[in-house]
Formats: structure tokens, sequence, C-alpha cells
């Protein structure tokens, strides 16, 4: 059986999955490795302290790998997150490893985050870099992009805060 026959399975990240969540982080931020983003305060400000009562979050596997990850963390406004909305809104952090990318990985983990969110009755918003290939896929699932939110990102581009509504 190829590796794309093989069945992906997401399921909820726990609290014990720190270092798989900072695997992802690591990706997520262009960051080398773990060392790299830990070393980055404003990256590791995305898993300090994991698991927080509002934190929640997906992880999807192959053959028992992670390949995958996606969570949201409620920030305050004094912890100075790159797109901040309020207190029900959540920041997305998303990666995929390279291998994986392209085979629905992202939309599979963002379906689960976006109905989790809904359940809880909160929002969604995240940051993405202007050259970002993922933008499209979170457009399709319901981001919009928040006018007047671009800002200039820590490696001299051009990032985009966008918003998801929770269904009412």
């Amino acid at each position: 059986m190829s590796r794309h026959e093989t069945a992906i399975r997401i399921r909820a990240a726990a609290q014990d999955d720190l270092g798989i969540l900072w695997d992802f982080l690591a990706i997520a931020a262009y960051e080398a490795d773990i060392a790299a983003a830990q070393t980055v305060p404003f990256v590791a400000a995305h898993l300090a302290g994991w698991q927080r009562s509002e934190d929640f979050g997906f992880i999807a596997e192959r053959d028992a790998e992670a390949i995958g990850a996606v969570w949201a963390r409620q920030f305050s406004p004094d912890e100075q997150p790159a797109f901040y909305v309020d207190g029900q809104t959540p920041e997305v952090t998303i990666g995929v490893t390279g291998a994986a990318r392209g085979e629905g990985v992202g939309g599979g983990l963002l379906s689960a985050l976006l109905a989790e969110a809904a359940r809880r009755g909160v929002g969604l918003c995240l940051n993405v870099r202007h050259d970002n290939p993922a933008r499209r896929l979170y457009e399709r699932i319901g981001f919009r992009l928040v006018p007047g939110s671009a800002v200039p990102n820590r490696v001299g581009g051009t990032s985009f805060g966008m918003i998801w509504a929770a269904p009412r």
C-alpha cells in the first residue's frame, strides 16, 4: 500500500502532545527547528503554558506519525499577538510537513478546528504572510481578509489578518 492510500487520522491534541506541537510551530513560523522557534518570544508565546483552558487543537497522523497540527490559542492584548480581535476569537497556528502538503491534511485539520470553534461558540483569527499559498485554503473555508490589517512581518514581508466567524 502506498503512503497516499494509508488513511490520515485526525485526533484531538492533548497536554502530552507539546513536543509534537513544537515541531509544527517551527514549521508554521518558518524556523529551522524547535530550538530556533523557542528563542523567538513572539513565536514561543503560541505554546507557552500549553494547554490553557481555552486552548484546543488537532493532530493529523498517518501510520502513527504526526504529519500536521493545528491549534487555537486565546491571547490577551497584553501578550501582543500578531493579530488580536477580541477575547472570543483565538488565533490559529497550523503546520503540515512538506511531504504531506497538497494532500488535504491542512483542510482536514482546519475542518476539525472550525467544528470545535463552532461548538465552543468562538470565532477564529490568523495571521498569514502575503506569499503563503495556504491563504487560498483559508479563504475557501470561510476566513476573510480584514481590511487594513497588513503589517510588516519579522522577516521583511507583509502579513495580513484573517477572521472566521462562528455560525450563529
